[in-house]
């Protein structure tokens, strides 16, 4: 059965307090727990509370405290792992790819030596079995796929910023270091996290100029983080400071998590924000940092679009924009996009409105797998392979035959150009054997005229051109072939 793949990615949020200061955040205990207990543990979900004691009073009330560490340490407790996701069964290796014009295998900017003032290094943090030759290249692509959601979230404000990782030549090209990090099985598989902090410490990892973004090859949490709650609009903020620790383990290795905690690390979400949920969140969907995490959130779809699923504050209200307006709230406290692990640049014009139709219409389907979503198709995010265990998808399997996906619109639009991103996991979805373009001509589904012609190749949009016809549905015609089938986008322009 194919791998089901996560919507959002769901972590946990910690505090480390290194001096109590104005802004510390606030955060009611779970219900079940009780002064120095916690709620039961539902370990396959990731849901695992020992090691941390529930507080009412002192530096962590309201929180768990981390037991068993030198420094105070405070968190607002576990998250499970979310839909298609299991902290029991670790994620694939990404595919290799060659770089190309559109998508170097390569940061976009780097700075200085590499290593040299306030950096986020990459750990791949595992006990005495190492899988680092197998994933090297999966976590370098994470982190520069963060790089990306970073960065493409400040274009929307006019401006640039890139994260300043700890960095080295491979290939003629800038690329994120990768620590091999190995530490005693014990501290790594423990069912708390003060042990595994601890030995990543005793292996040095403390410097205070570091962000640590640790990928962790264990079956513990999904994702936890540190998260200082300073609202100060100061330099001395203590989300500019470290060391601090983002963790996301295997069950849980993709880019959003990674972006998620390490969001948290640089300030991401003050409690005092306009659309905070009161426990480092935000509540107005879409946004890497929004998620219902608590049984009193009310969500608010004030960003429709769910390709900002993948971007930093949809309305750029709550904690990232590079030229807040004057008397606004990021004007006046803490702003993620002011962060000193930041690379700043810019003003860059804000991208241009979109002309992929695709995004206004609502998709359909002649079946889909439960684990999958059809909403995939149309979401605005333009997949890293076919083989995507990062993004939605839409398969049919068991399914095979001729299946089909279908936009709908609620208004006739003119339509000449289709490019389609074919699902294939090497697996139980393959590439079709062929397909085609309806078009619904009022009365009946007819075949696109003067289509270009219908190739069929993974990793890559394939592209038909026709004659323009006006139609309010466009149908995708899949015929399986060596397995089911599916598809991860589909771009329709005029």
């Amino acid at each position: 059965m194919p791998l089901s793949l996560p919507r959002r990615r769901w972590p946990v949020i910690v505090v480390t307090l290194l001096a109590l200061s104005t802004g510390a955040p606030a955060s009611a205990v779970p219900a079940g727990a009780q002064d120095g207990a916690a709620p039961p543990a539902q370990a396959a979900t990731g849901l695992v509370y020992s090691g941390l004691s529930a507080e009412r009073t002192g530096a962590c009330a309201g929180m768990f405290r981390v037991v068993g560490i030198s420094s105070t340490m405070c968190t607002h407790g576990p998250d499970p792992a979310p839909a298609g996701l299991s902290v029991t069964r670790s994620v694939a290796p990404l595919p290799a790819r060659a770089a190309t014009a559109a998508a170097p295998l390569a940061l976009p900017v780097c700075e200085g030596d590499g290593t040299s003032g306030r950096r986020v290094e990459v750990l791949y943090v595992r006990g005495s079995t190492s899988r680092y030759s197998q994933y090297l290249e999966t976590f370098r692509q994470l982190a520069e796929q963060v790089d990306v959601i970073f960065n493409e979230s400040a274009k929307a404000t006019g401006g640039e910023r890139h994260v300043r990782y700890v960095t080295e030549t491979v290939g003629g090209a800038c690329r994120p270091v990768v620590r091999d990090v190995q530490i005693p099985d014990a501290a790594l598989n423990a069912n708390d996290w003060a042990p595994l902090l601890n030995a990543v410490k005793a292996a040095g990892y403390t410097r205070t100029d570091r962000k640590y973004l640790q990928f962790v090859d264990a079956n513990v949490y999904c994702g936890i983080g540190g998260f200082a709650g300073d609202t100060r609009k100061s330099d001395a903020n203590r989300s500019n400071t470290g060391p601090e620790y983002a963790r996301a383990d295997n069950g849980c290795w993709t880019a959003g998590v990674a972006a998620h905690e390490l969001g948290h690390t640089l300030g991401a979400v003050n409690n005092n924000a306009p659309n905070a949920s009161g426990a480092a969140h935000c509540v107005d969907e879409y946004d890497v940092m929004c998620y219902k995490d608590g049984p009193n959130v009310v969500l608010r779809y004030s960003c429709p679009s769910q390709a900002l699923d993948q971007r930093l504050d949809c309305n750029h209200d709550d904690y990232y924009h590079t030229n807040p307006p004057a008397g606004s709230y990021l004007a006046t406290y803490y702003n993620v996009a002011d962060n000193l692990f930041l690379i700043k640049g810019g003003p860059t014009n804000p991208p241009p409105p979109t002309s992929n139709l695709a995004l206004s219409a609502t998709a359909s389907a002649s079946y889909t797998s439960a684990w999958e979503s059809v909403l995939a198709i149309n979401d605005g995010i333009d997949p890293p392979s076919s083989n995507d265990t990062i993004n939605r998808r839409w398969g049919t399997w068991p399914n095979t035959g001729q299946q089909w996906a279908q936009l709908t619109w609620s208004a006739a639009q003119s339509v000449r150009v289709a490019d389609v991103y074919f699902f294939d996991d090497n697996g139980g979805v393959r590439l079709p054997a062929s397909w085609s373009l309806q078009y619904w001509n009022g009365t009946a589904y007819v075949a696109v005229p003067g289509a270009s012609g219908y190739p069929v190749a993974a990793n890559q949009y394939n592209r038909v051109t026709f004659t323009t016809v006006s139609t309010t549905r466009l149908r995708v015609v899949l015929n399986s072939g060596a397995g089911s089938v599916g598809l991860l986008e589909v771009k329709v322009t005029s």
